[in-house]
């Protein structure tokens, strides 16, 4: 069983922040120990609610999961889906984390960030360095747009998001976020969603923080576990094994999923994704025993890995700030 409660942070400017938290149902033990925290920042046009299925999940382990809807997003307040700088984001997610530390205490925090809130995930923990995060898991961040883009629409783009900020440029298709229907179904429906237009300026930041995040991840140093589908259209999945291997971590993993769209943890053979991840993070929680480290039993026995995509050059049109 888990409990679920809502409460709002204030971010630095004023606006006020949604955020949800599940913790696993102790029958009224407040003695039995938390194995862990996972902290989630979501993709750009969702919100935090969306993860309430994988938060259950890792209830039933002993760990609780803590997510923020993004300025602009869900029931966060802000215009839709607008950021006037990247930086922004990561101020709101350094409130939360001190706000997750606060409540859990010393309890072993993972930060996990899914296609833009992987961006933001991964340029936080590169420019901020925090202390008190043990692991970063990175759910088909973007790193890459899906398709190219050429120089002049680059240019084009930024010329518009100077003088006509808030102006849409682009509309995410529901239909590429997983292959299963009632995903993406739901998903349509949702009224806290909104797909219909990103804004000029929060496309422009965005991709000057993929190259920020390129330019800057020999500085990454904690551990780092990055998983993504190779058939997604959203992000780009050469540019998470690119990543991968410029990161400085030490200790760092990629998945690949061979056919999967942009939300793995949601699509089609999602319980193999989960899977994955779920050892992952025990393998990586301090206080884990040996007992307790023992891998979940998987519910298939097809290979996770796939074929590693054509490594691409890095965003060579947008320099690091």
């Amino acid at each position: 069983m888990t409990t679920h409660s809502e409460s709002r942070l204030q971010a630095s400017d004023g606006l006020m922040l949604h955020v949800h938290r599940w913790y696993p149902d102790t029958d009224g033990d407040t003695d039995t120990p938390l194995r862990a925290v996972v902290a989630i920042v979501h993709g750009m046009g969702e919100h935090g609610g969306r993860y309430a299925r994988l938060a259950a999940h890792f209830a039933s382990l002993g760990i609780a999961t803590v997510t923020y809807d993004l300025r602009g997003h869900g029931r966060s307040e802000g215009s839709r889906v607008y950021v006037n700088h990247f930086d922004e984001y990561l101020n709101d997610t350094e409130i939360f984390l001190t706000h997750v530390r606060t409540t859990f205490g010393p309890t072993p925090l993972f930060l996990l960030g899914h296609s833009m809130g992987g961006a933001i995930a991964a340029l936080y923990t590169i420019t901020r360095a925090p202390a008190n995060v043990s692991g970063l898991m990175l759910s088909s961040p973007a790193l890459a747009p899906g398709e190219p883009v050429a120089p002049w629409m680059v240019k084009a783009g930024r010329w518009v998001s100077r003088w006509l900020p808030k102006v849409p440029v682009f509309k995410i298709d529901p239909a590429a976020i997983a292959r299963d229907k009632t995903v993406v179904d739901a998903a349509k429906k949702d009224p806290l969603n909104a797909y219909r237009g990103t804004p000029a300026r929060t496309a422009a930041e965005l991709l000057d923080a993929m190259a920020r995040i390129h330019a800057n991840a020999d500085a990454l140093h904690l551990p780092l576990y990055i998983f993504h589908g190779t058939a997604d259209r959203l992000t780009a999945p050469w540019a998470s094994e690119q990543f991968h291997g410029n990161a400085g971590s030490q200790d760092k993993t990629l998945r690949l999923y061979p056919g999967h769209f942009h939300e793995t943890l949601n699509d089609l053979d999602r319980e193999k994704v989960i899977d994955e991840l779920t050892y992952w993070l025990l393998a990586h929680v301090p206080e884990t025993t040996a007992a307790k480290r023992k891998r979940p039993q998987p519910m298939t026995h097809e290979t996770l890995m796939g074929e590693k995509s054509p490594v691409k050059p890095v965003l060579g049109t947008h320099h690091s700030h």
